[in-house]
């Protein structure tokens, strides 16, 4: 079974550009493909961003702007910018 991860990101964002080759690693290494969708310039996938923001800001207000990853799955999710060990274990824990 795959893992869909969605990483929403935004065009110039100096936390989703540091986020970009931990992303790299961690396909690499677990396998899994993201789906990325930029949402600063693209009002689809901005929509699609503020759906999902909808659901986490509920029980967790903080998180709010990106990078955001959502694993579709499991419905668990990543807010802003975090050190690879904190990625990796995110996506192993969300593969299942």
């Amino acid at each position: 079974m795959s893992t869909t991860i969605i990483f929403f990101y935004g065009t110039d964002c100096p936390h989703c550009e540091l986020m970009t080759p931990l992303l790299a690693k961690a396909s690499f290494e677990t396998g899994v493909v993201f789906d990325e969708r930029e949402v600063w310039e693209n009002q689809a996938n901005f929509r699609v961003f503020e759906n999902y923001q909808e659901l986490v800001k509920k029980n967790d207000p903080e998180c709010d702007g990106l990078p955001f990853l959502y694993c579709v799955e499991t419905g668990d999710y990543l807010c802003g910018e975090v050190n690879y060990k904190t990625l990796k274990s995110w996506i192993l824990k969300n593969q299942g």
